[in-house]
């Protein structure tokens, strides 16, 4: 089936997503452990509205497979082991599990310091931020996550058009005792740029302000990130002639330096740029994460009823909009995760269309299982 009407939008199911994606892994000489936990993650990003980070990547994590920027079934090791302090080097091993080795090095440290730092560095794209902050408040854990993107230039600092930096997110993760936890996950840029990259397939369109072209003028259109592509093609971020911006002015801007100094420099992974042409580095994500044991810290009756009275308190804050309410950070991904669990994955055709291109490359068998997917 050809999904012709780019503009459109289909629902896919999730575990036949799972299930499909897992297999164009394996196809790829991942694990099965590995390929599932890619395909999980990915469709997990979706199910929580974090399409940039979803099942966009599929074809472009294929493609840097083949270009030995990302390698199947790395095994991490840890490089520094001093108490609170650790750094995990992922080897250009793929994100999703690296994070999860990073995360769960971090907690356990955390249990016994009270507190602990873990950089990761030369990890393959991490996905979603927020998973790692989620993990660790699943342990009970409080944890910051400054993250950037080691040879992505496709940020624009405030006051430039010049592409300076990465979109660098951060995650911030409270635990919430019997309830769902409270989770700010956000990139630094105006927009992550899967979020361009769903948009140039035919998804979301980007808010005003997203990009701005090399004249200084504000776009929303990808091509100023990726110039023209071919509907088969995966676009590239480093062929546009122009940049994303970053969020909130020049008070974002200065978040999104910063975390290349925490998250590039600290842990030894590498910064973006501004390093000698020579020196060719290969994508990859530095992490700097923080994990914060409540128990050792407060008391936990105490913690979560201040947690749940400021949460109560700003919720009741009247809506600026007549039929909206206020939302904390987290609420809309639980929102939209229990909507698109009950309906399925809203896909641009193009998007779903380039994975089933992809698994046809792969030769993998039963291709008609992409239009049964469909609900």
């Amino acid at each position: 089936m050809s999904y012709k009407n780019k503009n459109s939008e289909i629902r896919v199911k999730v575990k036949d997503a799972i299930e499909l994606i897992s297999e164009i892994f394996q196809a790829k000489s991942c694990s099965d452990y590995e390929a599932r936990t890619i395909a999980e993650r990915l469709c997990g990003s979706n199910l929580k509205g974090h399409d940039s980070h979803g099942i966009v990547r599929v074809p472009r994590y294929v493609e840097w497979m083949g270009e030995e920027k990302v390698f199947a079934n790395r095994k991490s090791e840890l490089v520094i082991d001093a108490g609170a302090l650790a750094c995990v080097d992922a080897k250009q091993g793929f994100g999703q599990i690296a994070g999860e080795v990073a995360v769960d090095e971090g907690v356990n440290r955390a249990k016994k310091h009270g507190v602990s730092v873990v950089g990761l560095k030369n990890s393959g794209h991490l996905g979603r931020i927020g998973d790692w902050a989620e993990r660790a408040a699943d342990a009970g854990f409080v944890s910051f996550h400054f993250v950037n993107v080691r040879g992505s230039l496709i940020v624009a600092p405030f006051g430039g058009t010049g592409r300076t930096g990465s979109t660098s997110p951060l995650s911030i993760g409270i635990p919430v005792k019997g309830k769902p936890h409270i989770i700010l996950d956000m990139a630094t840029s105006t927009v992550a740029e899967g979020k361009v990259l769903v948009a140039q397939k035919g998804g979301k369109p980007l808010p005003d302000g997203a990009l701005i072209d090399s004249s200084g003028n504000l776009s929303v259109d990808p091509e100023v990130l990726y110039g023209r592509v071919r509907d088969e093609e995966v676009p590239d971020p480093s062929k546009g002639p122009g940049a994303i911006t970053a969020f909130g002015m020049h008070k974002g801007s200065g978040i999104n330096f910063m975390m290349e100094m925490l998250g590039g420099a600290l842990t030894g992974s590498g910064v973006s740029g501004g390093i000698d042409d020579k020196d060719v580095r290969l994508f990859a994500n530095g992490m700097l994460s923080v994990y914060i044991s409540v128990e050792k810290m407060v008391d936990i009756d105490y913690f979560s009823k201040e947690v749940q009275s400021y949460v109560d308190f700003v919720r009741a804050s009247p809506a600026s909009d007549l039929n909206g309410k206020v939302l904390i950070p987290g609420d809309k991904e639980i929102i939209t995760n229990n909507e698109r669990l009950a309906n399925g994955l809203p896909v641009a055709p193009m998007i779903w269309e380039n994975i089933r291109q992809t698994a046809e490359k792969l030769q993998i068998s039963n291709l008609e299982r992409f239009d049964e997917a469909i609900v």
